[in-house]
């Protein structure tokens, strides 16, 4: 198996899992809408990791979302940074951005971030969600590029005698 084709790999199973990710968080609300008892599951699986709070939510079917709107537009950015990815890096060789293209599309979640934690001020749900698509959008290129490093590191330690 070549480099180009462990890292199209590592792509492929990255975008598989982002993609179930996010079907995961659109069907909770659907879910709980039909009064299924595989709601209560998934809103439980992202509690660990988003608050949930329902006025910081979008909601769907009538229902908050399983995530609130800020980690919604990181899993959306996430996923549009994936689609970007072979335009932008192709697969023959994995690198890092630039540290002032992450700054730059990191800034404004940050900053939101600081001020809402602070007290400062209250953002809405549609700029919560613009700044996680802004942040989430960069992400796959540190990702993957830590996920195919690892596997490339691997692959060539079991292949030394």
């Amino acid at each position: 198996m070549t480099d180009r084709s462990k890292i199209v790999a590592v792509y492929a199973l990255t975008a598989l899992g982002a993609s179930l990710w996010i079907s995961a968080v659109l069907a909770a609300p659907y879910l709980w809408s039909r009064e299924s008892g595989a709601a209560p599951f998934l809103y439980a699986c992202f509690s660990p990791i988003c608050h949930q709070i329902p006025k910081r939510s979008f909601h769907l079917f009538g229902r908050p979302m399983a995530v609130c709107a800020r980690c919604f537009g990181i899993y959306l950015g996430f996923l549009a940074g994936l689609c970007v990815y072979p335009f932008a890096r192709g697969f023959q060789a994995v690198r890092l951005p630039k540290t002032t293209t992450f700054l730059l599309l990191a800034a404004p979640i940050g900053f939101d971030t600081a001020g809402n934690f602070l007290g400062l001020w209250s953002t809405p749900n549609l700029v919560r969600f613009a700044g996680g698509v802004l942040w989430g959008a960069i992400l796959p290129f540190y990702f993957l590029t830590g996920v195919s490093e690892l596997v490339l590191f691997f692959a060539r330690r079991r292949n030394q005698p």
